[in-house]
C-alpha cells in the first residue's frame, strides 16, 4: 500500500527491510535516525519477502503494544513464543533449567580454535543458542568489561545485572508481529484495523532516550541498588532519577516470553562458568551473522580458550 508509506525515503527502507543488511548487524545507526525522525514507519516487505507492517521502533511505543495484546493481537508464531523442537523428532524439547555450562566448556580445549555456535551450544534450541551466544560476543566486543566481571565474580548483584544487559544488549528476537484488532494512533500515525505491525525489540532495546549509550555493553546497568548497603534518603531519591527501565527483549506485560527464565538460568550459568574457569575466551576469527531481520544470531562464532 504505497500511499501509507509515510515519510522515509525507500533506499532507507530497503536497508532496514533486507536481510542481508543484518549479516552486517542489526543497523543501529539507521534506526537512531528513523527514532528521531519516523519512529512509526511503514516497511512494503519487497526485499524480506513478508507482507507489508508498520515498523514501531521507539521504546516506549513498543512497550504500549506489548501491554496491549487485546489492541495489537500476536501472531501465531511472534518469534517470542516459539515452542523450542528436538531437530530430529520435531517434539517439543525438554530443556535442563540446572544447564551443564561447566560441561559444554569443556567441549572448548586450550588454545584450539571451535565454533561456539556448532561445537558449544550445539543441540540447544537456537533462540537459546542465539542468546548465550550475544552474551559471549559481549564479552568479546568489551574485554575491559569482562575483566571486572573476573575480579568481581562473587558479586552476584552485578553478575545478575550483568546478565540483564547482555539479553539488552544483544537482543535475540530483533522484531515480533501483531495484528491491528482495530484502527489506534501510535507515535503520531493511525493505524486501521487489520494492519500488520512489526515492534522492533532491538530498536527499542537500544533507544537513547531510555538507555544512555545503549550501544556500550555496561555491565551494573541494571543494578538497582549499589555496593554499601541500604541507602540513605538522598542515595534513594538518585537511584530514583537513574532508575533504569527494563528492557524488552522478552516482550512485556501478560505476553512476556514464557522462556524468559529458562534464558536467564543459562546465561548466567554460562557467565559464571566463563568467569570460573582459569583463562579466557577470546576471538579466532571473524563472526558470521545469521541473514535475518528477525533472528539476531550466528552461523558461526570461532572462539578459542586461552589458559
Amino acid at each position: 500500500m504505497p500511499q501509507r508509506r509515510g515519510a522515509l525515503p525507500i533506499s532507507d527502507a530497503e536497508v532496514l527491510d533486507c536481510p542481508d543488511t543484518y549479516a552486517r548487524g542489526v543497523p543501529y545507526d539507521r534506526l537512531e535516525r528513523l527514532r528521531a525522525r519516523t519512529p512509526v514507519v511503514w516497511l512494503d516487505g519487497r526485499l524480506s519477502d513478508v507482507p507489508g507492517a508498520w515498523a514501531v521502533l521507539r521504546y516506549e511505543d513498543v512497550r504500549h503494544a506489548l501491554a496491549h495484546p487485546g489492541l495489537f493481537t500476536p501472531e501465531h508464531d511472534d518469534g517470542l513464543h516459539a515452542t523450542p523442537e528436538e531437530p530430529p523428532s520435531g517434539e517439543a524439547a525438554r530443556i535442563d533449567m540446572d544447564p551443564p555450562a561447566r560441561a559444554m566448556l569443556d567441549r572448548m580445549p586450550d588454545g584450539a580454535p571451535v565454533d561456539f555456535m556448532a561445537d558449544v551450544v550445539t543441540g540447544l534450541p537456537e533462540m537459546l543458542r542465539n542468546t548465550l551466544a550475544g552474551g559471549v560476543h559481549a564479552l568479546l566486543r568489551h574485554p575491559g568489561q569482562y575483566e571486572r566481571l573476573r575480579e568481581r565474580r562473587t558479586d552476584d548483584g552485578l553478575l545478575d545485572s550483568a546478565v540483564e544487559e547482555m539479553l539488552r544488549w544483544w537482543t535475540p528476537v530483533i522484531q515480533v508481529w501483531r495484528t491491528m484488532r482495530r484502527g489506534t494512533v501510535i507515535g503520531g500515525v493511525p493505524l486501521l484495523a487489520g494492519e500488520r505491525v512489526a515492534l522492533w525489540l532491538a530498536s527499542a532495546n537500544h533507544d537513547e532516550a531510555v538507555f544512555a549509550e545503549p550501544g556500550r555493553f555496561v555491565p551494573d546497568r541494571f543494578r538497582s541498588v549499589p555496593l554499601g548497603g541500604t541507602p540513605n534518603r538522598a542515595a534513594r531519591r538518585r537511584l530514583r532519577e537513574q532508575r533504569v527501565r527494563p528492557h524488552l527483549c522478552f516482550g512485556y506485560g501478560e505476553r512476556a516470553c514464557l522462556g524468559a527464565a529458562l534464558a536467564r538460568v543459562h546465561l548466567r550459568a554460562l557467565l559464571v562458568a566463563l568467569l570460573d574457569r582459569p583463562g579466557r575466551v577470546r576471538p579466532a576469527g571473524e563472526p558470521v551473522l545469521l541473514r535475518s531481520n528477525a533472528r539476531h544470531g550466528f552461523e558461526r562464532l570461532p572462539v578459542r580458550w586461552t589458559g
